[in-house]
């Protein structure tokens, strides 16, 4: 009876111990997963940030060379026009990426918090079933123990009688 209750605190311990090393796992390759996504969209928006950079700048010489002819050129209006419309569909992409990423961010910390408790739960669960495990083991212990006190108690006088 008691191997058992050992035998089944045995087996639920690991399967336990298995499905925490199954979340770990799963949990590092989203982690894994996630962070490419996003390394992946932060170098997205480092190659718009340069690309904007090199418009500003040309932007700025045509303005300094506006400012120092004071003539004011047709294409180069229309450039500029056409700059700031770019400029502005950029940013608008640029801060819905943004509020996209803010909301996974915040799901994916809401899953991780979800995920810390579970297997905090589960430390607690394997933690209980190992202490009755060690209980079931103590006990079992005892009656070996009080089964050969009685055979050393009983057979010395069993060894004289045959003696």
């Amino acid at each position: 009876v008691i191997r058992g209750h050992l035998v089944l605190a045995k087996d639920e311990m690991e399967e336990l111990r298995s499905e925490m090393l199954e979340m770990r796992d799963m949990y590092m390759e989203d982690d894994v997963y996630q962070l490419q996504e996003l390394r992946q969209q932060l170098e997205q928006a480092n190659k718009t940030c340069r690309i904007l950079q090199y418009r500003l700048r040309k932007a700025e010489r045509r303005s300094l060379r506006v400012a120092q002819t004071g003539q004011v050129d047709g294409e180069l209006i229309r450039t500029l026009e056409q700059d700031v419309k770019v400029a502005k569909d950029v940013s608008i992409r640029i801060h819905s990426q943004l509020d996209s990423l803010e909301k996974k961010r915040s799901r994916l910390e809401q899953e991780n918090e979800e995920l810390r408790v579970r297997l905090q739960d589960l430390e607690v669960a394997k933690q209980v079933l190992q202490q009755e495990l060690d209980k079931v083991r103590l006990k079992s212990f005892h009656g070996l123990r009080s089964k050969t006190a009685v055979f050393f108690s009983v057979s010395p006088f069993i060894f004289m009688q045959a003696i």
